[in-house]
């Protein structure tokens, strides 16, 4: 059966309303494909809708799968000192980057919002004592994830690239494979999605230890403004982040790093 697409051919996006549709349809145990400015993804709230996602994608059942909340989440979910959240977000919420964040997480004290998952999901979004929770720019995943945030339950959302597994980002609706497309409820075609000339998903960032995982889209802004603003956690971390060798850019100026001073608040 064809999924629903909106906004409806001819019609300009409505952020809020979409969201609205994406929400109720994940809320009543839907699966979509919503814009991200790396590419479309699956995003569902259970455990049926994951397997979904995992048979449309040809992946194994028992692989992980990562969250697509919000910064609010972030804070309430991992285990970090002030600096760093500081740190993610400037990047995220200040500067409008997506950035894929792994940190520990309380294992045995769980928040009300993992303690709701069941035993499969949880140990799906979870590596070790580590959750990945990719916090997004963009007004639409963020009025999603404010809906979300507002649910009485504490609803998360896992996600995962739109596309059949190792075939690469899909950054337009029309290049999504069409068993892909056939798999899902709702679609929320926003046409070319940001980073696309990129080819990668986002960058992933254990923020524990100042380590990319993944250089994603836009790694050489992220770089960037680590350097700037916050040297002293990189310093403290005793590591380096290297250049994207298909992106070089020149390191920031001795004038921007000597303005960068650490922040205790």
């Amino acid at each position: 059966m064809a999924p629903r697409i909106i906004p409806e051919p001819g019609k300009a996006p409505n952020v809020s309303r979409d969201a609205q549709q994406a929400y109720e349809t994940l809320k009543t145990g839907g699966v979509i494909i919503a814009p991200t400015d790396v590419g479309y993804a699956f995003m569902t709230c259970t455990q049926v809708g994951i397997r979904r996602v995992f048979a449309a994608k040809d992946r194994r059942r028992d692989h992980n799968i990562g969250i697509i909340g919000t910064y609010r989440q972030h804070r309430e979910l991992h285990m970090l000192p002030e600096s760093k959240f500081e740190l993610t977000r400037v990047l995220t919420k200040d500067m409008g980057m997506i950035v894929g964040i792994i940190a520990k997480f309380d294992s045995k004290n769980l928040h009300p919002r993992l303690a709701a998952l069941d035993t499969a999901t949880l140990s799906q979004i979870t590596k070790g004592d580590t959750i990945s929770i990719a916090v997004p720019e963009g007004p639409f995943l963020r009025e999603l994830g404010r809906l979300c945030d507002e649910d009485p339950q504490g609803m998360l959302m896992f996600g995962t690239s739109a596309n059949v597994t190792g075939q690469g980002q899909r950054f337009c609706i029309e290049d999504i494979e069409p068993t892909v497309l056939e798999s899902v409820d709702l679609v929320v075609d926003y046409g070319l999605q940001k980073w696309h000339v990129y080819g990668r998903g986002g960058v992933n960032f254990d923020a524990e230890n100042m380590q990319v995982l993944r250089m994603g889209a836009g790694y050489e802004i992220f770089r960037d403004r680590i350097l700037r603003w916050f040297p002293h956690l990189i310093e403290e971390a005793g590591v380096g982040l290297d250049q994207d060798p298909e992106h070089r850019i020149r390191e920031p100026s001795a004038r921007s790093l000597k303005g960068s001073v650490k922040n205790d608040t």
